[in-house]
């Protein structure tokens, strides 16, 4: 048996079934990880029981019942409903000493998770992105008292559904803005590229596509080329020519600001997560 096959016989509980969880699930199901081991919780019941059904798993008769029977309870509730959430698991979870807590929420530290606990348990934070619908998330992961298996288990977990990256709790208020706030902005881009696509006569329809898989197309390349070494700029370089069409639009977007309108989108993120909570 090999450490994946040993981490996916951890029981993983959701308590929460949106969007978020059912791309999880359905992510980790898809990449070999036994639906048997997973078992859901939802404050509509019928919810968890239609996910639960769809992927052969199990739906618990309430959020005590699941964290009873899971190694590894996995808060996938919106930030506003967390706390009411961990006072009516926590005297099952404080009382467990096998047990790990997953917290999916923005803006919600480890500290206060553990304050609301009250008792130092093994936790996880996790920072997905929306991406994680279609199985290409960018995920942050840092921990506090959990164990290796625990840490280990969790990313696994997450990579099936994306890339997975530890990092230090300070700087989730960044990740999340250039990871999981970023999506909106690269629609808007997207989007604003469709809409000259329009101008100049294409449809939309197809902007949209032309646009769409250019970025993805871009991003793949530096991913890969990242291997090597290879930085942005070089990339920037390798596909502008003197006096060609590339530097004179490059040129025309810093002349309006594309790069300080990036930097104070990040910049906003940072300052409204730290409202959160």
């Amino acid at each position: 048996m090999d450490q994946f096959e040993r981490e996916t016989l951890m029981r993983i509980g959701f308590i929460g079934t949106g969007a978020m969880a059912q791309a999880i699930a359905r992510g980790a199901v898809a990449s070999g990880v036994d639906p048997a081991t997973l078992v859901f919780s939802n404050r509509t019941a019928t919810k968890a029981c239609d996910l639960a059904d769809e992927l052969g798993a199990t739906a618990a008769s309430s959020n005590a019942s699941l964290a009873r029977q899971a190694d590894i309870v996995i808060l996938a509730v919106k930030p506003k409903d967390q706390r009411a959430v961990i006072k009516e698991i926590s005297p099952i979870v404080v009382g467990r000493t096998d047990v790990c807590v997953v917290s999916l929420a923005a803006g919600r530290t480890l500290d206060q998770i553990t304050t609301d606990f009250g008792a130092g348990i093994p936790l996880v934070r996790v920072m997905p992105n929306v991406a994680a619908t279609v199985g290409q998330s960018m995920t942050a992961l840092t921990a506090t008292r959990a164990t290796d298996a625990q840490v280990s288990a969790v990313r696994s977990l997450m990579d099936s559904v994306g890339r997975t990256i530890l990092i230090d709790e300070d700087y989730f208020p960044v990740f999340q803005a250039l990871a999981s706030c970023s999506p909106a902005w690269y629609f808007q881009i997207v989007d604003s590229f469709a809409r000259a696509g329009l101008k100049h006569g294409l449809s939309k329809d197809s902007a949209v596509e032309i646009a769409a898989q250019a970025m993805a197309g871009a991003a793949a390349l530096l991913l890969a080329e990242r291997e090597a070494g290879t930085i942005p700029a070089q990339l920037i370089d390798r596909v502008t020519s003197p006096g060609g069409t590339t530097i004179a639009g490059l040129l025309a977007a810093e002349e309006g600001g594309l790069s300080t309108a990036l930097v104070g989108a990040v910049d906003a993120s940072i300052h409204a997560d730290s409202h959160l909570g």
